[in-house]
């Protein structure tokens, strides 16, 4: 899914060739909890749903965002 890296590589303000489907808040810079709640908003933004606190917390991976979309039966 390009978009789920679009949209990480927009939030983080980076370069969308560098998002690997294999990268974590570990492995990309300025990925932090802030990030996370940006990326949430995104999500709530883009899909008109709410995002849970306790998923905001999980989205720490490009296989997290992609695994809540999922849960939501939503994908980018």
């Amino acid at each position: 899914m390009p978009q789920v890296r679009a949209l990480i590589a927009s939030v983080l303000r980076i370069d969308p060739a560098r998002v690997k489907d294999e990268d974590t808040s570990e492995t990309l810079e300025n990925w932090d909890s802030l990030t996370a709640v940006m990326l949430a908003c995104e999500i709530e933004i883009i899909h008109e749903i709410t995002v849970e606190d306790s998923e905001i917390e999980q989205i720490t991976s490009v296989i997290a965002v992609r695994e809540l979309l999922a849960r939501r039966g939503l994908s980018m």
